[in-house]
């Protein structure tokens, strides 16, 4: 007579539910294909300030991007970046975006312009905002008056794909305005973050101020 083996082990325990995947790290375009016209033709993104060019500033500042997309003349830069040019060169800033959004895939880009002697800080005010909200299409920083600074902001690509497909000749010559005034973008106050450079003044004014670490100037800005 056999009889049936009863089994003291306890039911395995269900399976933990997977984490949940960690989002894609945000894009970055820098712009730095202007002509520096008020500055005597000079490449605005080589000079530099407190031992440090303006476009190394921008790059640092999109650290952990990916891709970093550069749209302009190739120039030394530290970090690891993908060059490509606005159509026709020298197009404006809306045209130099559309050549950025042809390299990247990603969800959501940060735009810079590189002529920002607070770049670090300027980008680490934007990494502060909680993420897009639903219906947000972007944030960008604004000036010591108030002025939106369009050229340091996140948004989401797809809203600037559709934003540049709606202009002509692919943006070359546009507005930054034109481009952006008809998506639902939030601003954040960020003070003198929010300086660029576009004359021989501003860079004086730019080198006289660039002591405070990054990290300090921000936390500053937003206390």
């Amino acid at each position: 007579m056999t009889t049936a083996c009863e089994s003291n082990a306890a039911p395995a325990a269900p399976a933990a539910p997977a984490a949940p995947a960690a989002p894609a790290a945000p894009a970055a375009i820098i712009l730095a294909g202007g002509r520096g016209s008020r500055l005597d033709g000079a490449a605005k993104p080589l000079l530099e300030i407190g031992g440090r060019t303006l476009l190394d500033r921008a790059v640092a500042a999109v650290r952990g991007c990916d891709p970093i997309i550069i749209v302009g003349p190739r120039a030394p830069v530290h970090g690891e970046v993908v060059w490509t040019r606005e159509t026709p060169e020298f197009g404006g800033p809306v045209a130099g975006i559309a050549a950025g959004l042809a390299s990247t895939e990603s969800a959501d880009v940060f735009v810079l312009a590189a002529d920002l002697p607070n770049a670090e800080g300027a980008v680490a005010l934007l990494r502060r905002h909680p993420h897009l909200a639903v219906g947000e299409d972007g944030i960008c920083l604004t000036d010591d008056s108030g002025r939106m600074q369009w050229l340091i902001g996140l948004y989401r690509t797809d809203a600037l794909r559709r934003a540049v497909g709606a202009l002509p000749d692919g943006g070359r010559d546009a507005s930054i305005r034109s481009l952006l005034s008809g998506l639902a973008i939030n601003a954040l106050p960020a003070g003198d973050l929010a300086t660029d450079v576009d004359t021989w003044d501003d860079l004086e004014r730019a080198r006289a101020t660039a002591t405070a670490p990054t990290r300090n100037r921000a936390d500053t800005a937003t206390a």
